[in-house]
């Protein structure tokens, strides 16, 4: 039988949710005759064959591979692609699920503009009212849009899933998953190098399920080993595509960051440290300031790491954790905001709220005020234990400050370790406030030279010095 589109289905212990993932195909308004289904079973031990045996009994359409020992996802993937018989494949992961018309949408998409590459929206589902903040893997897109050119859009290089996306059969020699986790990374850098021509959809969804207990949302010491491998195995198609050496490094000074995040936030021996950072040193090439400023560009909201990524190779791991986790005095991760509430009795420890945050360029955070009556004043601390450069965005009635220089300028100078602004308004009737606000902590350099503007306007007094006592000094 000729079907229009394969779909490959990595499975593991996924009796949980295997249905509603397998019934979003069923459902499909392209038909199921239409889409060959390939699930790869990797010798899950819960009820899960015999949910997949339920559908293989009933549609024609759906295989199923029985892997006889656990390959993980990467290898399952690449085994079902020797099966394919259509000339064009997605995938689609067993706890994930997909809108009814992706399928029939995007083949209709590739045929009209004559794509090899689809890329549809997708959105993260938990199942509650919770929505996932987008990051910056997420790269979505409000309009419908042709690519010729993926230099013009190096975002892109961050949308790593394999599952928003259809593929042609051109491309099949480049879905050669890895092994271990983070398998899909280089699979998409080879898929959009290659790509002549490349729609991003917005007609379709994949709704991705956030799983807490998958190996993405457990982090361990391997989570750093494996991506330490998939940032080598991308730096190594600067070979093959020097072209895109520029773009490779985007993705990778994201990924580093993902795994300096891990080493700062986590408790570790030091061993597990020196273990993590001896293989990312291992894995990358250095990078310039050139490249950072690059990325900052792109994501401004995301770098807070540009002097750790940028040093990381002209230290031994040892020295790096001294002077990068240990000995620095930026509280890079786990970091806290405070709100004092003076309600009559000025503003005191007993009455504060406090929100544990990572900070960011760009930060929101709400402090609820539920517990509070009679609110005079309100004091933020955006950060403790930083010297910092802050806004606030939102346009709060701010009438005072701790900063070096005055409220009334595009950002706040902090050179104390206290922080803070002062905001004086009715807030007898809020139950809650939200602050959004700005934030970059400076680094040596930045306040080096905020203290020596401050010694030469003291220099440059002129007030008579006192007679010293001691002759020490000429």
């Amino acid at each position: 039988m000729s079907y229009k589109l394969s779909v490959i289905v990595p499975v593991f212990n996924a009796e949980k949710y295997i249905r509603e993932s397998l019934d979003s195909l069923v459902n499909q308004t392209l038909g199921i005759n239409n889409i060959e289904v390939i699930i790869v079973n990797d010798n899950s031990s819960d009820n899960t064959l015999d949910i997949i045996k339920e559908y293989t009994e009933k549609y024609t359409s759906f295989k199923v591979i029985n892997n006889e020992t656990n390959l993980g996802p990467g290898e399952s993937r690449n085994l079902a692609l020797s099966e394919v018989t259509s000339d064009y494949v997605t995938y689609l992961d067993a706890d994930d699920f997909i809108s009814e018309n992706a399928y029939a949408d995007g083949l209709a998409k590739i045929d009209e503009f004559d794509v090899d590459l689809l890329i549809y929206n997708w959105e993260t589902y938990t199942g509650s009212d919770y929505v996932e903040p987008i990051n910056i893997h997420q790269q979505n897109t409000e309009e419908n849009k042709l690519i010729e050119n993926i230099k013009d859009y190096p975002k892109l290089f961050l949308s790593t899933a394999p599952w928003n996306k259809i593929y042609h059969k051109s491309l099949f020699k480049y879905l050669k998953f890895s092994k271990g986790f983070y398998e899909d990374n280089i699979v998409a850098v080879l898929s959009l190098i290659n790509a002549k021509r490349i729609f991003l959809s917005k007609d379709s969804i994949y709704y991705y399920r956030k799983n807490f207990d998958s190996t993405t949302e457990n982090i361990s010491v391997d989570s750093s080993i494996h991506l330490s491998n998939s940032i080598k195995e991308i730096f190594d198609l600067k070979e093959e595509y020097p072209d895109f050496l520029d773009y490779i490094k985007l993705l990778n000074i994201n990924f580093i960051y993902d795994i300096l995040f891990w080493i700062y936030y986590y408790d570790w021996t030091i061993p597990q440290e020196v273990k993590m950072v001896d293989k990312l040193k291992s894995s990358i090439i250095p990078f310039t300031s050139d490249d950072i400023n690059r990325f900052k560009k792109l994501f401004p909201d995301k770098l807070s790491y540009e002097e750790d990524i940028l040093e990381l190779t002209n230290y031994d791991s040892n020295t790096f954790l001294a002077k990068y986790k240990y000995f620095n005095r930026l509280n890079k991760v786990n970091s806290k905001a405070s709100l004092y509430v003076d309600v009559g009795r000025g503003f005191n420890e007993e009455d504060k709220v406090e929100i544990t945050y990572t900070p960011l360029r760009k930060n929101k955070l709400t402090f609820n005020l539920e517990n509070f009556n009679n609110i005079c004043q309100l004091r933020f601390d955006p950060l403790e234990g930083s010297f910092i450069k802050c806004s606030v965005t939102n346009n709060l009635p701010i009438v005072s400050s701790n900063c070096d220089n005055s409220i009334e300028e595009d950002y706040q100078l902090f050179t104390n370790l206290d922080p803070c602004y002062v905001l004086d308004a009715d807030f007898s009737n809020i139950s809650s406030i939200q602050i959004n606000f700005d934030l970059e902590i400076l680094n040596n350099n930045d306040i080096a030279n905020l203290f020596r503007q401050k010694d030469n306007i003291i220099n440059n007094l002129q007030v008579k010095p006192k007679k010293r006592k001691f002759g020490f000094f000429r």
